[in-house]
């Protein structure tokens, strides 16, 4: 299918002519191109070794280069600058980021030098094809915003582009996703608050990922969701919190407010619950944050005891999610594990793919009181001690091990356990039949070794079934 320079083998797929010449279309072998060149979109097509083997004509207008001249250019790994020739600035431009070159679609923003107006930028949007010999070709598409658009929208550097990206991904509804029916209550319950600005009230375990529920809702808002600022009530000082809540000169004064997630709301000084509640009631204008709340313990007990103002619970309460603890998710421990280890792998030159089938018997039988926080924590340890790309037992943290053979070891106070009458009757027995053997089968003299009247030993002996002595 292909040469030994990557390119493209003309009886399988030969080099397209322009999209503007005469005939193009209407040649059978250049379907392909035909459906590209009808395309309003800008689209070009890069070999494996990323040189340009076709581009329609929305390409060609706008970059100005026609697809003779661009056929063949090679495009080159470097961030472009105003003395930059437009050729080397555009095969700058169209070059493929690492991630795409090893098979994994991709998406960037990059800025465009030498244009009117400061802030335009091109978005690419990268496809790669693969073939049992690798990389195949990679299908590019550029989005250019209208002028409007550039002025009122400052690009962000590429890097911080990709990062604010990825951190949307990350926190899709489908990484959210899960088998167990707690779950899946969660996410419909994340879903609808995700139609509004209403307030959110998470509840849930210490480490059970409250955090990760409020991100996830602040990220299916369309368009620019704005800033997500989590402020810890228990440790950040009262000024601080009222900086950031109150202050329309610090991030208050954005003009995209996004959401602010509070963590332990009863810890707040009575005064800023007071101006939270305030703030809550224009919430739902897009001049104001959005509030989020998550709590370990349960508000309603602290509004019980005065610790929470009960207008603040009311209006906390919109909204209140449960999440469930790690325990309860038995059913979703195999996709946490592989999507746990995808951040643990960060940095690793051989990645951990996986857990041994006794490593999953160990996973499986902790409780994990931490919840995922402690999940996370001993992969993460567990990785650094991994020779290999599987996990055994061994490798996760001593102190787990250990609790996990304490709760299998079996209680041997129950195998020992005997009934009272039982063990009485058998001291009596014993205690009878030595007295018996010391007065030599003589009963009246066994009775007063035992300090009992006769009649009472006879009886007892009856009731024991003591055979006669001597």
């Amino acid at each position: 299918m292909t040469g030994a320079d990557g390119s493209f083998e003309s009886a399988s797929l030969p080099l397209p002519p322009s999209a503007s010449e005469p005939g193009a279309q209407n040649t059978p072998d250049f379907r392909w191109q035909a459906l590209f060149a009808r395309s309003s979109d800008p689209i070009f097509v890069l070999n494996r070794r990323r040189r340009i083997l076709f581009v329609n004509q929305a390409w060609e207008k706008l970059t100005g280069i026609g697809a003779t001249e661009a056929r063949g250019l090679a495009c080159i790994r470097r961030t472009p600058i105003v003395q930059d020739p437009w050729d080397v600035v555009i095969r700058a431009l169209c070059c493929p980021p690492p991630e795409v070159l090893k098979g994994q679609p991709g998406r960037t923003r990059r800025l465009v030098p030498g244009t009117k107006t400061a802030w335009r930028w091109w978005e690419f949007d990268f496809l790669p094809f693969r073939d049992s010999d690798g990389l195949l070709c990679v299908l590019g598409k550029i989005a250019a915003p209208s002028e409007r658009e550039q002025v009122e929208t400052p690009p962000l550097p590429e890097k911080l582009a990709a990062l604010r990206s990825g951190v949307e991904q990350r926190h899709s509804l489908d990484r959210l996703a899960g088998n167990s029916p707690a779950m899946r209550r969660v996410l419909e319950q994340v879903r609808l608050a995700s139609e509004s600005r209403f307030p959110v009230l998470i509840r849930g375990e210490r480490g059970a990922g409250k955090s990760w529920v409020a991100r996830t809702i602040h990220y299916q808002r369309s368009g620019n969701p704005g800033p997500f600022v989590a402020l810890d009530c228990t440790r950040l000082p009262a000024s601080a919190l009222a900086a950031v809540l109150f202050d329309h000169y610090s991030l208050r004064g954005q003009a995209d407010q996004g959401t602010r997630y509070l963590r332990e709301p009863g810890n707040l000084p009575r005064d800023a619950q007071a101006r939270l509640c305030d703030l809550m009631g224009a919430s739902s204008a897009a001049s104001e944050p959005r509030i989020m709340a998550g709590c370990d313990v349960d508000p309603a007990d602290e509004a019980g005891t005065s610790r929470l103002l009960e207008e603040l619970h009311c209006a906390l309460s919109t909204l209140v999610i449960e999440v469930p603890p790690l325990r309860e998710r038995q059913t979703d421990m195999p996709t946490l594990v592989d999507r746990l280890l995808e951040r643990a792998n960060t940095g690793r030159e051989q990645p951990v793919i996986g857990l041994t089938p006794e490593a999953w018997e160990f996973v499986r039988a902790y409780s994990w009181p931490g919840n995922l926080r402690e999940l996370y924590s001993a992969l993460q340890t567990a990785c650094l001690h991994a020779p290999n790309d599987r996990l055994d037992v061994c490798h996760f943290p001593a102190a787990l091990r250990l609790a996990v053979r304490l709760d299998e070891t079996p209680d041997a106070s129950k195998e020992l356990a005997l009934p009272l009458d039982h063990l009485l009757e058998q001291a009596e027995r014993r205690l009878i039949l030595l007295a018996l053997r010391k007065a030599q089968g003589n009963r009246s003299r066994a009775a007063e070794i035992l300090s009992i009247w006769r009649p009472r030993l006879l009886r007892r002996m009856e009731a024991l079934k003591i055979q006669e002595t001597g």
